[in-house]
């Protein structure tokens, strides 16, 4: 064979093998096509009737439980507002806040009143507090963000479910001694949905 035609003959066995090997780097074709999880909107959250949503959710688990409902209390949502701000602005999540101070000294500072007597018991108030999210997963796609919005109801629900699945919680919920209640809401950055509930 001549020189000319064993070289060009090299050459197309490299070219063949060359793309043989990138063929082979590609991996095997899926079946089907990846279908992009859906693009869903930021739902619009209004916090004073979500607030009111929960308060509505938390009577019909009191009526369900052959209890008369509570009376919405806007000097309690005051405070309960007051308390979600601040465990989402300072990072922490409890009763108590990062100086000790509970409940009963938030009632104090806004000028709140309760006292609640049941035979020689004086009750002077309790508080619930929940974590939600506005969204409950997030996947991403090269760089681009696909969130699982919660709607206004479900965050509602979730909230009240919550509490009822938690004894204490629901022990608060069920107490037939209290006669008011109020709620109160923060949403911070993150997504993270801070709920207070103070009772009297």
């Amino acid at each position: 064979m001549p020189r000319a035609s064993l070289k060009k003959v090299i050459r197309n066995l490299a070219l063949i093998i060359l793309l043989s090997s990138v063929a082979s780097c590609a991996g095997p074709r899926p079946d089907h096509a990846y279908k992009l999880p859906e693009r869903k909107s930021k739902p619009s959250i209004n916090i004073l009737k979500l607030e009111k949503a929960i308060h509505s959710l938390i009577n019909n688990e009191r009526q369900r439980n052959g209890l008369p409902p509570m009376a919405w209390d806007d000097a309690l949502a005051k405070i309960a507002r007051k308390h979600s701000k601040d465990m989402s602005k300072r990072n922490y999540f409890d009763h108590y806040s990062p100086e000790g101070r509970d409940f009963v000294y938030r009632y104090q500072r806004d000028g709140y009143h309760c006292s609640i007597h049941v035979g020689r018991t004086i009750h002077m108030g309790a508080e619930n507090i929940a974590l939600n999210n506005l969204y409950d997963s997030v996947t991403t796609i090269n760089g681009k963000a696909f969130y699982d919005w919660n709607p206004q109801d479900k965050i509602a629900a979730t909230t009240v479910q919550g509490w009822m699945n938690s004894p204490g919680h629901r022990k608060n919920i069920l107490e037939p001694y209290w006669k008011n209640e109020g709620i109160g809401l923060f949403i911070g950055p993150d997504g993270k949905v801070y709920i207070t509930q103070n009772f009297c």
